[in-house]
């Protein structure tokens, strides 16, 4: 026997992650790192030695879960104890500080969408030497993102004295494990997909900071786990959950029904089952949109569009970038009518993307074509920022190695 492709990712995506960063609050000991070297070099010795394919498939499972658990909680651990220990924004992304803030909000009876954000956290964030956050006028994520993490800010209150909003990240980043595990039969595909969502280098260093990335996909996951599956229902309530987190998987919504509509004859079921989405996600987001229509409109749509007066500036990699360059843009804070270019070359290729999932009709093409227009409709809005590159990667990984039958 050979050494195979997912002990030579085990090497190449761990080692550096543990050689760079923190596992261990403070410093890692020693006898750690001799542990992860044995574990690691034990994957080329079961690679090499005659088994069975059952021990050998167990023997190699359990390893690669013993160094996911360990250095991912490891390091998770180590950046929430630290941050505990110095400032409330040692290293961390601003969009935890503001979880953390609008679930004191939250409790009491504070809108957090009608609320700045001055005298918290996030103003001593550092943003910018010269401007101020424009965080700090508007609250992003949708309310599900708020309410998840409310729980585990109760349970951490009372457990540690004090909460970090990695923690329901985490829980949400080994949720996303789980069900990749239980996805895919193959041994080496499955290990070779966990291995590169978990230690994919550039998504972990942002997940670590607290990028709300894998909090959404612990939701879009399960969604298109149990779409799979054929499990129309449970499906319908993960996927208004995840649109209830973050709006990077709103583009997705064509497709789903599209996805839907051509896959199953009883269109009742079909009606039923985006009946089940709207519902929940209604739930979810209503109460807050009736509560303050103006602000929750303002920081969740019109902010990242740049029609409020403190909008989200043009930034990234994207036609906005290209267009300021060129001198076509000189301010990044001017209102550019962005959506034009979306709509222009959005339109077609939704056209093309939805019959080519039509003529290719699984989960794996639902995946493909989602990524595919999320991909031109990101490069061509305000932003196209370094986490929304990083995401994209990570859906095209699952996109290759999802299955190609439905069950």
């Amino acid at each position: 026997m050979s050494i195979k492709l997912d002990t030579i990712l085990a090497f190449v995506l761990i080692v550096p992650f543990i050689l760079s960063h923190g596992i261990w609050p403070h410093n890692t000991p020693y006898w750690f790192f001799t542990l992860i070297f044995i574990a690691l070099l034990s994957l080329v010795v079961i690679d090499i030695k005659a088994i069975s394919l059952k021990i050998y498939d167990k023997s190699k499972n359990l390893i690669l879960w013993g160094l996911i658990l360990s250095i991912i909680s490891g390091a998770f651990i180590s950046e929430i104890i630290l941050r505990h220990e110095s400032l409330p924004i040692f290293r961390i992304h601003d969009i935890v500080l503001q979880q953390e803030v609008a679930i004191r909000y939250l409790l009491a009876g504070k809108n957090p969408y009608a609320e700045d954000y001055f005298g918290t956290p996030l103003e001593q964030w550092n943003y910018s030497a010269a401007e101020k956050n424009p965080a700090l006028y508007h609250y992003v994520m949708q309310p599900f993102y708020t309410l998840f993490a409310m729980p585990f800010s109760f349970i951490s209150g009372r457990l540690l004295g004090y909460f970090d909003g990695r923690i329901p990240l985490v829980f949400l980043f080994f949720a996303t494990l789980i069900f990749a595990h239980m996805l895919i039969k193959d041994g080496e595909k499955k290990r070779s997909f966990l291995l590169l969502l978990a230690f994919n280098p550039a998504m972990l260093p942002y997940t670590l900071e607290g990028r709300s990335d894998f909090f959404m996909l612990g939701f879009l996951f399960p969604a298109l786990f149990f779409l799979f599956k054929n499990r129309l229902f449970i499906s319908a309530v993960f996927m208004a959950l995840a649109f209830a987190v973050k709006q990077s998987v709103w583009p997705i919504l064509p497709f789903y029904i599209a996805y839907l509509w051509f896959k199953n004859k009883d269109q009742r079921k079909v009606l039923r089952t985006i009946g089940i989405f709207g519902i929940v996600f209604a739930l979810i987001v209503l109460p807050f949109l009736f509560w303050n229509p103006k602000a929750f409109i303002e920081s969740t749509i019109f902010y990242l569009s740049g029609n409020t007066e403190n909008a989200y500036p043009i930034s990234g990699y994207g036609f906005g970038m290209l267009l300021n360059q060129f001198g076509i843009i000189n301010n990044l804070k001017d209102n550019f009518p962005f959506v034009i270019f979306q709509l222009l070359l959005g339109i077609p290729l939704l056209i093309y993307l939805i019959k080519y999932l039509k003529g290719n009709l699984a989960v794996k093409s639902l995946i493909i074509v989602y990524a595919v227009f999320l991909s031109v409709f990101w490069y061509f809005s305000r932003y196209f920022n370094n986490s929304h590159i990083v995401y994209l990667s990570i859906v095209f990984t699952a996109a290759y190695f999802w299955p190609d039958k439905n069950k």
